[in-house]
């Protein structure tokens, strides 16, 4: 294996990035490497306390992109240093009142494992074919997903070169909350530089962004490649699925697994996807007083990822 694992995280709260430096520690008790993202050079931020911390690399990116544009910079930083590791960021999905709730459901299951392993590590190690594993129950369907991010998906799809239709897209699965494991030779294709112009300054969008695009593409990327992405769930089954099952398998598994965190409305909006266009052009134009309830609604009740 090429170096140790590495663990990427884009910081942008530094109190969440507390506790998750906690939760790292406590996780891995074999040797891996650290490289951290954050928009302020001066940022003080807790250190992992780890005797197993080989390296700890810190990158200073402007404030653009989410976690999604800060994680291709540091891909690239890294090149062939090493083959698997662990993105994560400090979501605090502030549009929710589970939103760390929700963050603590999305890393404690990639860093659930045994004996200073996480699970999902040692399969990756064990199975060279799996390229990206998901959250438990976060491996979600695309159907209907790509309503209000399909302008922007599309050039994302053709400046990497894919070959991927959005209807093609919509029939595959994305790892929700853009937090998962993964293969460093399934997503070398987000390192590429020209993928940079096609994320735009910050503005509070909720939707419609070249992160919510990316995040839509990882998992499929990682197929791809020739690469199978799979759920957590499906962990245990792919240990002794044959090569040519395990697709089949990660399937099943992420079409079993119940998401306590999908919101019932956004279901809705799979359903009725043209409303929920009327929805976001009313949240873009709509007179300050009534942007300002619909803002609350369409953040509260539309944003399950």
């Amino acid at each position: 294996m090429n170096g140790v694992p590495v663990v990427f995280v884009h910081v942008h709260h530094p109190d969440v990035w507390a506790e998750m430096a906690r939760d790292i520690a406590a996780a891995l008790s074999r040797p891996f490497g650290l490289v951290i993202t954050c928009r302020d050079a001066d940022m003080a931020l807790a250190p992992v306390e780890s005797p197993h911390l080989v390296f700890s690399r810190r990158l200073t990116v402007e404030n653009r992109g989410r976690d999604v544009l800060p994680f291709m910079k540091a891909l690239r930083a890294e090149g062939d240093g090493f083959e698997i590791g662990l993105k994560l960021h400090t979501k605090r999905s502030v549009h929710r009142a589970d939103g760390d709730q929700w963050r603590r459901f999305l890393t404690g299951s990639l860093l659930a494992g045994e004996d200073g392993t996480p699970d999902a590590l040692v399969a990756m190690e064990r199975v060279p074919t799996l390229g990206l594993v998901a959250p438990e129950a976060h491996l979600l369907a695309l159907r209907s997903r790509i309503v209000l991010n399909g302008r922007i998906t599309r050039r994302m799809i053709e400046a990497m070169g894919l070959g991927l239709t959005l209807a093609e897209l919509e029939g595959r699965r994305f790892a929700a909350g853009s937090m998962f494991w993964f293969r460093r030779e399934a997503l070398t294709s987000f390192a590429d530089p020209a993928l940079e112009p096609l994320f735009a300054p910050e503005r509070g969008q909720l939707d419609g962004t070249a992160a919510h695009a990316a995040e839509r593409l990882f998992a499929a990327v990682a197929e791809r490649q020739g690469f199978v992405a799979a759920g957590a769930e499906a962990l245990p089954a792919l240990r002794d699925a044959p090569p040519d099952r395990m697709a089949a398998v990660a399937e099943a598994a992420a079409a079993e697994a119940r998401n306590p965190f999908v919101l019932p409305l956004g279901q809705f909006w799979q359903r009725y996807p043209a409303a929920l266009v009327a929805a976001h052009y009313l949240y873009l134009y709509s007179p300050q007083p009534v942007w300002r309830a619909a803002r609350a609604l369409f953040r509260r009740f539309t944003v399950d990822r």
